[in-house]
């Protein structure tokens, strides 16, 4: 095990398999690369920042695929777009 800095660990499958229980404990503060052969492999982090990082990047996805949305919106015509009862109609959803 090799300890990067204060929130990164290096350790290898071996050592994962014997320090599996330490190394669940210290999740919370760092970070754990996890090598096989000298190369990384897998990232192991505490389920709580994996959750927050997911949201970011949803949350980023949402304003670009939005941005392009509305680029697009400018330079389309009436004709380009599939009115919402026809869609509707194809997926067999009914509207209220």
């Amino acid at each position: 095990m090799f300890h990067i800095n204060d929130k990164i660990t290096l350790i290898s499958m071996a050592e994962l398999r014997k320090e599996a229980p330490e190394i669940a404990k210290d999740l919370k503060y760092r970070t754990v690369i996890v090598t096989k052969r000298g190369k990384p492999v897998a990232v192991l982090e505490d389920y709580q920042t994996y959750q927050e990082k997911e949201k970011l990047v949803e949350e980023f996805e949402d304003i670009i695929l939005g941005n392009i949305a509305k680029e697009r919106a400018k330079n389309s015509k009436p004709e380009d777009f599939i009115p919402m009862e026809v869609v509707a109609k194809k997926l067999g959803i009914k509207l209220e």
